[in-house]
């Protein structure tokens, strides 16, 4: 699953024939395919800095198994924990604290039949989650694989 493509995705249905508005479920679709842009691009990220990004081991059964295992609520937590988080170079944060908003957005979008959205609301988020998206696919390697243990595995006491 490519992450630009939900980006894409979330976009059309931001754009509504005859000058129209979106309705609000198009505007719930968006913020929700927005967030799950972010999402996969975290487990992407993760399956890749630990089983490897070539073709044969994307192909794996062992990558599909680490891209499976994230976890939204385990993802937020380490996201929303401030010394984990402040090891991270500030495009990572920039991810961890966007991710966390959309997972928000998306839980409204999603559950919350009281919440309404307005178009230039929802475009703002979807155009933040692609810029986030794009700054953490560009910071550091060990960066990355680091985030992805982070997020991955639990710490045990010894």
């Amino acid at each position: 699953m490519n992450p630009e493509d939900f980006i894409k995705d979330a976009r059309s249905l931001l754009q509504q024939t005859g000058g129209g508005r979106p309705s609000q479920s198009s505007l719930r679709r968006a913020l929700s395919t927005a967030y799950y842009a972010m999402f996969h691009a975290l487990a992407q990220n993760g399956a890749d800095m630990l089983v490897g990004a070539g073709p044969d081991l994307r192909a794996s059964p062992s990558w599909q198994n680490v891209y499976r295992s994230l976890e939204h609520a385990r993802a937020r937590q380490i996201f929303l924990n401030s010394t984990v988080m402040a090891h991270f170079p500030p495009a990572i944060q920039e991810f961890g604290d966007t991710f966390v908003e959309m997972q928000g957005n998306r839980h409204d979008a999603d559950y919350n039949p009281h919440k309404r959205f307005t178009k230039s609301s929802v475009v703002s988020a979807v155009d933040n989650a692609n810029q986030r998206i794009a700054g953490f696919k560009d910071a550091g390697r060990e960066d990355l694989r680091a985030l992805a243990l982070c997020i991955f595995f639990k710490p045990r006491n010894p």
